[in-house]
């Protein structure tokens, strides 16, 4: 089965609904008329699988499933095959995969003109593919060189190749083989199946006896990685250290565990009978991609690396504090985590592993679904990129989007306790048993319980309550105060009614979202590309020739990282208020979809924002933005009914938690 129809049905089957020809076509970058052509394949294979190809006029593609188990059986290693964020299944991806495996596999020089015909392509039509292997190079500091008549060649050190080759494999699960996307790279990854799973496995079991906690995205890549090195050393290739490496890394505890994998896998199985750069270069590498959280004394077990992580630490956040508003160690943990995080940079940066491009799973991708995360860590990233002189890459600012997350997620909003009235036709005494239930359940939520006959209500202070709860019809009540029908709660449903309809206005968000004039909304916004955009926001924001090119320019940088909530069609900017001295909220309807990063957009939503040192504004943002950016029928709410469509997006979030 080719590649293009296993992602047609890929996307058919992770699709919330049917999908168009043209739908399908810029999922996988290819042309409508290609996407009809493989259906013709796809629609003959899918019985084989327990599944059938169903088609609708005007609605599109589905698949049907008619035997579950069959086709969960084919369908598991083909999801993971093609869970990459950045849809690994497309062909823009599959040629990007060919080229730079081609490239690192040889020290040879390859022609572009054979490299096309290999790919029945022209040359121009991998023009973009080899620009983003040029860059994926350069990311794992390997340079290129091209010949006239010889065409271009990848060298660098050795053990840059090795990494580079790692992330190559491209779906480091250990239950997926090597796809055919470039077959001179295979000899690198070569192992039997079975073998590879006991690799895999003698590797986990000395570093689950150690003291060393390495992430599971790591512990995939390095599964990987040993059967590279070997392969690599059986072919005459050898790691070239500086003679210092050896010195910083041999006390450490990394090393130690190093020198038992290398030690166990001599031991199973040939090829493994290693110099010591190996080990020390193992060593490295754990170092690298090591959880830091774990590490209970980060300045003697990193004392070459503690001091400059302590020390830009206070620099980012002084940064972050002027020119956002907000303080990154507010919080009692946040000071070891946000130092571990800088740790792991400076280790990466010592060691030339910094910056890496790194292929992206959907579960790794969540902290890009937080708008307002992903922005400041984007502010962070972009100031220690310019500090450090460095490239950061987008899996540093992934942690430091999660951390920001966190932040907000454990903040707490304030608490007004809601006054409640208590009404029953049948009598006082059933509110007794309401008010019980009342209190076991949300008891934080409830200041006062007043009993009254429904006639009592109009000669009360109205003033004094908050809300009315009666079991008689709305219809019926003719008071002032709002009120919520209920009847005895004795069921989830009506227990959670009751919360979503009065005690959750208990939460104060009123004052962190910006008042009606803060926002506004552009139905029928002419959009033609970014930079015209960045110019227009540079324009509209700048009072000075001086300040629009320091907007124009803050936002070029924060627009590079590609933060991935696209699922509503929709793009957030983030503009830090001390640039433009106000706050304000903005959103762009385009006339027509345009396309932002290569993927289609319909909204733009500008904010400039001042989070005053408070960690509740931050969360309500969050909150209200991670919804509307879920799904594109709240974008369109939004740009409908403005400010209200935001509450009712952060309630959904507090109903969660």
């Amino acid at each position: 089965m080719k590649r293009r129809q296993e992602s047609i049905i890929y996307q058919l089957a992770v699709s919330e609904g049917p999908l168009t020809t043209d739908e399908l076509a810029k999922r996988l970058s290819v042309s409508a008329r290609t996407v009809k052509y493989e259906m013709i394949e796809v629609k003959s294979i899918l019985p084989k699988y327990g599944a059938e190809l169903f088609a609708k006029r005007n609605e599109g593609y589905s698949i049907l499933v008619k035997d579950r188990e069959l086709f969960d059986r084919y369908f598991e290693p083909l999801s993971l095959q093609s869970s990459l964020t950045n849809n690994f299944g497309s062909d823009d991806n599959a040629r990007f995969l060919y080229i730079a495996r081609k490239l690192v596999s040889s020290s040879r020089f390859a022609k572009l003109e054979d490299i096309a015909d290999e790919l029945y392509l022209s040359r121009s039509a991998i023009r973009e593919a080899v620009n983003n292997v040029m860059n994926f190079l350069k990311s794992y500091h390997l340079e290129t060189e091209s010949k006239p008549g010889l065409g271009i060649r990848a060298f660098g050190t050795e053990y840059h190749m090795r990494i580079a080759m790692t992330e190559l494999f491209a779906v480091h699960f250990h239950k997926v083989l090597l796809d055919n996307a470039g077959m001179e790279y295979a000899k690198w990854t070569e192992c039997g199946y079975e073998e590879r799973q006991d690799i895999r496995h003698v590797f986990l079991k000395v570093l689950r006896e150690s003291r060393i906690k390495v992430t599971d995205t790591n512990t995939q890549r390095l599964a990987i990685y040993f059967i590279i090195v070997r392969n690599r050393c059986n072919a005459g290739y050898r790691l070239k250290l500086p003679d210092v490496w050896k010195e910083q890394v041999k006390a450490s505890d990394e090393f130690g565990v190093a020198s038992e994998i290398y030690s166990k896998l001599k031991n199973s199985f040939k090829g493994f009978d290693l110099p010591e750069e190996e080990t020390v270069f193992l060593a490295v590498y754990l170092m690298s991609c090591r959880d830091m959280w774990n590490v209970e004394q980060p300045r003697k077990v990193y004392a070459l690396f503690y001091e400059d992580a302590l020390n830009m630490m206070t620099e980012l956040e002084d940064y972050m504090k002027h020119t956002c508003g907000i303080d990154l160690l507010c919080f009692p943990w946040a000071e070891k985590e946000l130092l571990s995080l800088l740790i792991s940079l400076f280790i990466s940066i010592h060691f030339g592993l910094e910056g890496q491009y790194r292929f992206w799973y959907d579960y790794e991708n969540q902290a890009f679904n937080s708008p307002v995360s992903a922005t400041l860590a984007c502010t962070a990233a972009g100031f220690l990129q310019d500090r450090l002189n460095v490239t950061i890459s987008v899996s540093f600012y992934s942690q430091m989007a999660s951390l920001i997350f966190k932040m907000a997620s454990l903040t707490e909003y304030d608490l007004r306790p809601q006054r409640l009235l208590l009404v029953n036709s049948n009598g006082l005494g059933l509110n007794e048993i309401i008010q019980k239930r009342i209190v076991k359940r949300y008891q934080h939520l409830v200041k006062s319980f007043t009993i009254a006959e429904l006639y009592e209500i109009r000669g009360m202070n109205q003033e004094e309550y908050d809300a009315v709860l009666t079991d008689t019809s709305e219809i019926a009540y003719h008071y002032d105060l709002p009120c919520c029908v209920i009847h005895t709660l004795s069921s989830e449903k009506e227990m959670d009614q009751l919360f979503n309809r009065q005690l959750i206005r208990s939460y104060q968000t009123e004052a962190l979202i910006p008042p009606s004039d803060q926002i506004e909304i552009n139905k029928n916004y002419r959009y033609t590309d970014e930079m015209q955009f960045l110019q227009f926001l540079a324009f509209r924001h700048g009072k000075t020739a001086l300040e629009r090119e320091r907007i124009q320019e803050y936002l070029e940088k924060a627009s590079l990282y590609d933060t991935g909530y696209l699922s509503a069609k929709s793009v957030m900017l983030y503009l830090p208020a001390s640039f433009c001295e106000k706050e304000c909220m903005e959103l762009y309807c385009l006339t027509e979809s345009g396309t932002w990063r290569g993927k289609e957009v319909e909204y733009l939503l500008f904010i400039s924002a001042d989070w005053k040192g408070d960690w509740k504004r931050v969360k309500a943002y969050e909150n209200s933005f991670r919804k509307l950016f879920s799904e594109k029928a709240n974008m369109k709410a939004f740009s409908e009914r403005g400010r209200p469509v935001l509450f009712e997006m952060i309630e959904k979030c507090i109903k969660y938690e």
